[in-house]
């Protein structure tokens, strides 16, 4: 491993084909983290210098193609990154999830469009909005785009935004998915994040009022999902978009429950009542500590058998991944998210009235974790009843017409 300049979080060579060190690098960059992360909450969008140290340390170009200076590294890797940059602040490591997760689905465009994308900034944080909240229609050479679409995390910094949008199907009722890349030329960001949590991110409106996008920055979304591209042999984009997307989500979400046990532990360890008892010696707390902490230590083990279980599949490159394992990561995942939000749920409870002001982590992890779990990927009603599903009946019902369930 050749550490070009440690002190600037710079753990590869700047080759694409040197190792990376993302452990290292991500560590790296905490302490910038710390020191920026009230001023993205007071921004309401990721301050510059954070967006800067997540490009500087190459972890924005954990999950980029290798052909265009990306390290093409198991979803393991950004999992892992994304749990530990919450430790020092949840928009920091949230921009970097969904962004990096982009980059997941892009690897599956054609390689024109990922000339375009890449060539020359290898390390950009690539925003958007998956949801096909817009619509496209046919025109000479490609297609217009108009919509509005919301939480676009990480927009400030992003030079292109990949959204998702429908098309009336001509074969048949309803509508086709597709997925876009256009410019952020092209795109009016309209601030509408005012929030409970999560503000740094910056997750504002993405507006597109009839876009051209060529034909060569559309990809037809359920066959891209599910890993069948015809533009990648590579076992990473053949993976499907929704179990690695809502595993990475869960690594950021971890990380914020982490950090608030932390320092739930530490505050309540040198709290006593009006009267001077120990908080520490109360049965009450005791038990809100031992259930928070088992909780978080068992959405850890199930966050690293996710991990594993990645690695695994990325060395067999199988092929499509059968419904039944999509859906047994979204589950896990969204498991993950649910045991977070309840440690963090149980100890907001009993930290008490200093517990409420915004200096407090517990109240940062509170606010930020329950935001982060209304996310539509990992929402538990609907994830729970697929796992349920596909218990019972063998199968989930996917459309090839829509975006995939799973």
């Amino acid at each position: 491993m050749n550490h070009i300049n440690v002190s600037k979080g710079e753990y590869w060579t700047g080759s694409p084909t040197a190792a990376f060190d993302y452990k290292s690098a991500a560590r790296a960059i905490l302490p910038r983290l710390d020191a920026t992360a009230a001023n993205s909450e007071r921004l309401r969008r990721l301050d510059d210098d954070a967006a800067a140290a997540l490009r500087q340390s190459g972890l924005a170009r954990a999950l980029t193609p290798k052909a265009f200076g990306g390290f093409e590294l198991s979803p393991s890797a950004h999992i892992w990154t994304c749990a530990e940059l919450a430790h020092s602040c949840s928009a920091a490591s949230w921009v970097l999830m969904v962004c990096v997760a982009h980059d997941y689905i892009i690897g599956r465009f054609s390689e024109e469009c990922q000339k375009e994308v890449y060539e020359g900034d290898a390390d950009n944080l690539l925003a958007g909005a998956l949801a096909p909240q817009g619509t496209v229609e046919r025109v000479g050479g490609g297609w217009r785009l108009s919509g509005r679409w919301q939480f676009g995390s990480g927009c400030d910094h992003s030079p292109w935004f990949i959204l998702g949008a429908r098309v009336k199907n001509p074969e048949a009722d309803g509508y086709l998915n597709y997925h876009v890349m256009v410019p952020a030329a092209d795109i009016e960001i309209d601030d509408t994040w005012h929030t409970l949590g999560m503000r740094g991110t910056g997750s504002k409106d993405l507006v597109a009022r009839e876009v051209f996008v060529p034909e060569h920055r559309a990809m037809p979304t359920f066959p891209t999902f599910m890993g069948m591209s015809p533009h990648t042999d590579s076992p990473l984009y053949r993976l499907p978009v929704y179990a690695g997307l809502s595993s990475m989500l869960s690594g950021s979400v971890l990380g914020m429950a982490e950090r608030g046990l932390k320092h739930f532990i530490e505050r309540t360890s040198v709290r006593t009542t009006a009267h001077g008892v120990s908080k520490a010696q109360n049965a009450n707390m005791q038990q809100r500590v031992a259930e928070a902490s088992a909780e978080v230590a068992a959405a850890r083990r199930l966050l690293d058998n996710m991990c594993e279980r990645f690695d695994q599949v990325i060395a067999a490159d199988a092929g499509p991944m059968p419904a039944a394992e999509r859906v047994q990561f979204r589950w896990d995942a969204a498991y993950v998210v649910e045991l977070s939000r309840r440690a963090i749920d149980r100890l907001f409870a009993a930290s008490g009235a200093h517990g409420v002001y915004e200096g407090s982590d517990v109240y940062r992890a509170y606010r930020d974790i329950n935001t982060a779990c209304h996310h539509a990927v990992i929402d538990f009603d609907t994830v729970s009843g697929l796992r349920g599903q596909i218990a019972l009946l063998g199968d989930i019902g996917e459309n090839p017409r829509a975006a995939p369930l799973a």
